[in-house]
């Protein structure tokens, strides 16, 4: 993927991401990203061909970002235990950092990746392949009891997404307010 340069373009995306996030795809539009941003639609199509192409280069910016630091931690731990924490802990993180990501997939999954982009599944794709040869090399251990890699895939990208977006719920049920149920 192109860097993008070009501070207009930059500022469209930065804004856009934060709006698909918050809107979702069907959700987010083109009025309120010219209102956060100050340009106009002429420049926004300028920069992107449409709205799709915009979500496309938001939702791989975005994940490409978290998966690269992930792989990279991956890749740095020599046993296979310490590799399956090194995916979750640096997927944890990142994602925590990056709060748009985990909102964005959310609202992709609610609506059954309608709109999920292409090279933005590629993404999700390279972090379930990294986490196949982590499950292979644990079971040809004997550390990892055989299972579906795409379901440990869901459980862990799913649990971490869920926990990070749901945190103004969490932190409004675990208060000490206390609610008449009847």
């Amino acid at each position: 993927m192109a860097e993008i340069k070009n501070k207009t373009a930059i500022k469209i995306l930065k804004a856009a991401t934060q709006l698909f996030a918050e809107q979702g795809y069907d959700g987010a539009k083109m009025d309120d990203l010219c209102a956060r941003t100050g340009a106009n639609k002429a420049s926004i199509y300028y920069h992107f061909k449409d709205k799709a192409n915009l979500y496309e280069v938001v939702l791989t910016r975005l994940f490409k970002s978290i998966v690269d630091q992930v792989i990279t931690q991956v890749d740095a731990q020599q046993e296979v235990v310490a590799k399956l924490d090194a995916l979750i802990e640096t997927f944890a993180k990142t994602t925590y950092q990056n709060k748009q990501m985990p909102a964005t997939l959310m609202r992709e999954i609610a609506s059954g990746g309608t709109h999920m982009p292409v090279p933005a599944r590629a993404q999700m794709q390279r972090l379930l392949q990294c986490l196949k040869q982590i499950l292979k090399a644990g079971e040809q251990a004997n550390l990892f009891h055989t299972a579906n890699p795409l379901t440990i895939h869901f459980m862990i990208i799913g649990s971490i997404c869920f926990f990070n977006t749901s945190e103004p719920m969490r932190l409004s049920i675990d208060s000490d307010i206390k609610v008449d149920p009847g």
